[in-house]
């Protein structure tokens, strides 16, 4: 985008140059008419550049906040991966509400701005999510938790081969937020 915005700068100044070139102004009121003409071309190339940058700016924001996404949603399916190993319904409890609460966050990736890979990662989690969402809410205390367990163990690979393909391999840590999200819920073992 850079190499086209100096392109087009560089051929709107060539002819400008050979516009001055073949109609040489005589007098003082022709020398003002060229230097506003160069002016406002360069007033305008300046805000097409200004505008060329901001956008990718926002693709750039767009991408990053795709891959907090992304490794919250990786943090919440390891957490409940080893919540069902442990076999522990209140620990299953609180990270199942985490995960519905990345799911709330990951509606607000601004994916009009995402390109390529960035899209189908984040279309893909989401879509990954919701399932797990559905099928963590059908859980109950004395149910399966091998077939839990297998379920968020098989997914994790495909969480963490999105965020190596965007340069983001996944981290040990978790939301930033979580100790504020596991102090709001109350009454843990109530659902």
């Amino acid at each position: 985008m850079r190499n086209k915005l100096v392109i087009m700068g560089g051929a709107a100044l060539l002819l400008l140059m050979a516009g001055a070139w073949l109609a040489y102004p005589m007098d003082a009121l022709g020398w003002a008419a060229w230097v506003q003409t160069a002016g406002v071309v360069t007033a305008i190339w300046w805000s097409v550049r200004l505008q060329a940058q901001q956008a990718d700016q926002h693709v750039l924001q767009a991408t990053r906040v795709a891959v907090v996404f992304a490794t919250n949603l990786h943090w919440a399916f390891r957490r409940l991966n080893d919540a069902s190993g442990n076999r522990s319904w209140p620990e299953f409890v609180v990270n199942r509400r985490i995960l519905d609460e990345i799911l709330s966050q990951g509606r607000n990736v601004p994916v009009h701005m995402l390109e390529g890979r960035a899209l189908a990662m984040v279309s893909s989690l989401r879509a990954m999510g919701v399932e797990a969402l559905e099928v963590s809410a059908a859980h109950q205390p004395n149910g399966d938790w091998r077939e839990m367990q297998s379920y968020f163990a098989k997914r994790l690979p495909s969480i963490s081969a999105w965020l190596s393909a965007n340069g983001s391999p996944p981290e040990s840590n978790g939301p930033t937020d979580y100790l504020g999200l596991r102090s709001s819920f109350s009454q843990i073992g109530q659902l």
